[in-house]
């Protein structure tokens, strides 16, 4: 008895699937990638590019990996601390005026959840598992699907076409196959 379980997708042409090792995934390299990606919609709407804020990449990247090693998605960290709290305490006091008497002091946030393939096939006969195959995703698909999911929805779109921003922080943090991004404007 031969039976083919299927995850992520329909099985659309079997001798596709990849059961070579999982790609490289460069999580550094992935945050430049999806930085560029943003930049080049914002282009495409007539706005200037951010630009790469290394201490807003931290924050972000700090939590992406306490995301991933706690097996949560919100950005409310567990201790409740939201996007401003937790750049506070890792130590972003910056503020910017935006109008005569409005002054900009709180960070805009937006989140994704990837995942490094597209389906995994796997291959049971008698009961027992005799293959497992992936359909891995390429870094640049990764990145250009990152973005995609964040235009995707209003608010993320609204935060990355604001011309109230003027630099971001991206961090990445991969955990098993699933892949954390946090992006913190300001």
């Amino acid at each position: 008895m031969l039976i083919m379980l299927i995850f992520y997708g329909m099985l659309q042409n079997p001798a596709a699937a990849d059961n070579g090792r999982q790609p490289g995934i460069n999580a550094i390299e992935l945050e430049r990638q999806i930085h560029e990606q943003i930049n080049l919609e914002r282009q495409n709407h007539g706005l200037p590019p951010l630009a790469m804020d290394e201490k807003l990449a931290v924050i972000a990247r700090n939590h992406s990996h306490d995301m991933a090693r706690h097996q949560f998605f919100n950005h409310r960290n567990l201790r409740g601390e939201g996007p401003t709290e937790r750049g506070k305490n890792q130590g972003w006091y910056r503020k910017k005026q935006i109008a005569p008497n409005t002054w900009l002091v709180s960070l805009a946030e937006n989140l994704f959840l990837n995942h490094l393939y597209d389906k995994a096939v796997t291959t049971i006969q008698n009961g027992i598992t005799v293959k497992k195959e992936y359909d891995w995703k390429t870094q640049k698909k990764i990145a250009l699907e990152t973005v995609k999911g964040l235009l995707d929805s209003p608010h993320h779109k609204k935060n990355i076409l604001s011309p109230l921003y003027d630099r971001q922080g991206i961090g990445v943090a991969i955990s098993g196959n699933d892949v954390y991004v946090t992006e913190d404007l300001f």
